[in-house]
């Protein structure tokens, strides 16, 4: 957190083994977050957020520790501004369950697989276990089968995120990612959610244009960036 006169100016979120998440900051905020972690000697893995903010405590970083950083994913957050439902997509939305389970594993690691992020982050098994019991996942269903996922997050400060968003290969271009967005961005909405954003894959141009036809439009863009200490 920084501080200037007692009154607040910006904040920064740190769950290890997770990246470091840094919320779009005014001008300086970010080297002050990262001189004070720095003096702390606490250990920071990578950072997630703003690119413009996650570009300046990465500068700072580098000159108090001498670590180096590699791009791992360049985003794009979209917010939703009003939800609009494809029309056109065959099949039904279905609350996932208990007998979706090792389905569900098998998509989130292949989901892992295909981003080819190597940040920390829970095992797929352990995630979906927690999501589902929240309650958290939604799944396309047609012709006796499902074929997409999405995922979505209970509000934190009124605000939901829908994802992750899965489709295998064999199921796409069908409409059913697009479709079962729409329906998590629903259940978030349902569930209390004032605001509902997603991030975005820039290297992916399919996804960063179905979402906008469902009534998702751009805000900001991001980067996620490992730090790595100078050895």
């Amino acid at each position: 957190m920084a501080v200037k006169r007692g009154r607040v100016l910006g904040a920064a979120m740190h769950t290890p083994p997770y990246h470091l998440f840094l919320p779009r900051l005014p001008s300086g905020v970010a080297s002050q977050i990262a001189n004070t972690l720095a003096a702390a000697g606490r250990p920071v893995s990578g950072v997630i957020g703003e690119t413009n903010t996650v570009a300046e405590l990465v500068s700072v970083w580098a000159e108090r520790t001498g670590s180096k950083s590699s791009s791992l994913m360049k985003m794009r957050m979209y917010r939703l501004k009003e939800l609009t439902h494809p029309v056109a997509t065959s099949g039904v939305a279905r609350q996932g369950g208990p007998d979706e389970r090792h389905l569900l594993i098998e998509w989130f690691e292949r989901f892992d697989a295909e981003v080819a992020s190597d940040r920390p982050g829970e095992e797929a098994a352990i995630a979906v276990e927690r999501r589902l019991a929240a309650g958290e996942l939604w799944l396309w269903w047609d012709g006796g089968r499902s074929v997409s996922v999405a995922g979505h997050s209970a509000a934190a400060a009124g605000v939901a995120r829908v994802g992750p968003a899965y489709t295998p290969p064999e199921y796409r271009c069908q409409g059913y990612g697009t479709a079962v967005t729409a329906s998590a961005t629903h259940a978030a909405l349902h569930a209390g959610a004032e605001h509902v954003a997603l991030y975005t894959d820039l290297a992916n141009p399919v996804s960063n244009s179905i979402y906008q036809t469902i009534g998702y439009v751009a805000d900001h863009d991001a980067e996620d960036t490992r730090l790595i200490p100078n050895s």
